[in-house]
């Protein structure tokens, strides 16, 4: 179709615009141009004359965001050092933005959008958005409009690549360490000496013992044989010598330590967001009026707290009068009647790790982004670029090492007769969390649309580059879904 004449448009028909106009000018008259594309577009709806006539040549390109409401028409590749005469195929009006951001956005009826001799570009972006998703490329939007495309190209150039999931800082929080037990004689006649208090590890929310890990508390020391330590806990029941408590002194042997505690199982691979099994990004991601979002991967599982140490046995005073034992000042006989010492409490265990975080999106390089609207070409032509590769997920936070056991009790100086209690387990360390997913790949798009599939009529070239590679998630022959190279995408 032959380009409409403009030769000899009077100044009433509509605005003309500059990108080498005066910034003061406020007429947009061919003698006093505009110098903003958006402000003409704005002028020229006011005054009830929708067509905005823009140059095209050395200097000027307009570098801004433009949306266009429906009913507007622009003309574009015209030159205006020669009384605004269209240049033909040859030149085109530029229309470039900041990275990151989608410099013509076409919207809202009545009336169709109507673009003649534009050259829209996204610039490339190697970097990526406050969350860590790799930023989109992507030149032009319409939305819930009419729009015709007359010589135009949309260009979008090379989209970024998503952020890995960031590493913790340090591992999980340690464990307490056990508190000592009383020593012998330190308790009345026929009293016990109290075993060294259980110590916990506050790892969760705040009353939810759910992460907690605690020491098992000491075993007492008493007159006639001393008490078994506690197990330190949790305990699952898919655990080997979880009861880790050591025994007290009983007539037939010696008070025995508290044992470590053991390592629970490492945290499970990352999971999706809604809880679902397997950590890797799925999906395609979405489109909308701020553009595309991919699919970041999904977090590890955090690990399971370290059990805590056992606690240390107890041990017996004195329970025959024959046996030779008395406390200081005391003398044989005397003092029969008092408790042997007590055992260390277990350490805590440690905390468990956090799972690692999933590995954000690469960021799509899209020509056109279509949402409900209506699309008629002629002559246009589309290009994408590469697109991001997703993020790696992240390792998971190492669990918390344990806490020492405390120490058993000791038996006073110029006291006879009395053993040491017996110390309590080390707290075992905090399994690791979970590996995170993978983040997607991002896509090389002529055209993403939702609502009815647009015709490839008027057409005349698509022009693709790389999709972007799915991130390596929590199995090594994981990752997350890969981005598609493709001249027309389909999103819900």
């Amino acid at each position: 179709m032959p380009r409409e004449n403009v030769d000899g448009v009077d100044d009433t028909c509509g605005v003309f615009v500059s990108a080498r106009g005066g910034a003061s000018n406020e007429a947009g008259t061919k003698a006093e141009p505009l110098s903003s594309l958006q402000g003409a577009v704005d002028l020229a709806k006011r005054k009830g004359a929708p067509r905005v006539y823009a140059c095209a040549g050395d200097g000027e390109d307009f570098i801004e965001t433009v949306v266009v409401p429906g009913g507007v028409t622009i003309y574009g590749g015209l030159d205006c050092n020669d009384g605004w005469k269209w240049v033909g195929d040859t030149e085109k009006t530029i229309l470039t933005a900041q990275k990151g951001v989608i410099p013509l956005t076409m919207r809202g009826l009545p009336g169709a959008v109507h673009i003649e001799d534009l050259h829209v570009v996204a610039q490339s972006t190697a970097q990526q958005d406050q969350n860590g998703a790799g930023l989109s490329s992507i030149a032009a939007l319409a939305h819930s409009t009419s729009v015709e495309l007359v010589r135009c190209v949309l260009e979008a150039r090379h989209a970024g690549a998503g952020a890995d999931g960031a590493d913790h800082l340090g591992t999980a929080a340690q464990g307490a360490p056990g508190e000592a037990g009383g020593d012998a004689c330190s308790a009345g006649r026929e009293v016990d000496v109290r075993g060294g208090r259980t110590v916990t590890n506050e790892c969760g929310t705040p009353g939810d013992a759910a992460d907690d890990s605690w020491g098992g508390k000491g075993g007492n020391g008493s007159v006639n044989f001393g008490d078994r330590g506690y197990d330190g806990q949790p305990i699952l029941a898919s655990m080997d010598g979880a009861e880790n408590g050591g025994f007290g002194h009983n007539g037939l042997h010696d008070c025995a330590p508290g044992r470590p505690g053991n390592v629970l199982d490492d945290g499970a691979p990352g999971t999706a967001a809604s809880g679902s099994p397997g950590a890797d990004a799925t999906g395609i991601g979405e489109i909308s009026l701020n553009g595309y979002a991919g699919v970041s991967g999904g977090d590890g599982g955090r690990g399971a707290p370290g059990q805590g140490g056992g606690g240390g046995g107890g041990e017996r005073g004195v329970i025959t009068a024959t046996e030779t034992r008395y406390c200081p000042g005391g003398r044989p006989g005397d003092e029969q009647r008092r408790a042997g010492a007590a055992g260390g409490s277990g350490g805590a265990g440690g905390c468990a790790g956090a799972g690692g975080r999933g590995g954000l999106p690469g960021g799509s390089s899209i020509a056109l982004i279509s949402l409900d609207a209506a699309l008629s070409f002629e002559d246009v032509t589309l290009k994408a670029g590469n697109a991001g590769n997703g993020g790696q997920g992240g390792p998971g936070q190492p669990g918390g090492e344990g806490g020492n056991g405390g120490k058993g009790g000791r038996f006073p100086d110029r006291s006879a007769g009395f053993r040491a209690a017996c110390d309590g387990g080390k707290g075992g360390t905090g399994g690791t969390g979970g590996k995170g997913g993978g983040g997607q790949g991002g896509h090389s798009l002529g055209i993403a649309f939702r609502g009815a599939p647009p015709s490839s009529d008027g057409i005349t070239a698509i022009e693709l580059g790389e999709p972007g590679t799915g991130g390596r998630g929590s199995a090594a022959n994981g990752s997350g879904a890969p981005g598609m190279a493709s001249n027309t995408l389909e999103f819900n």
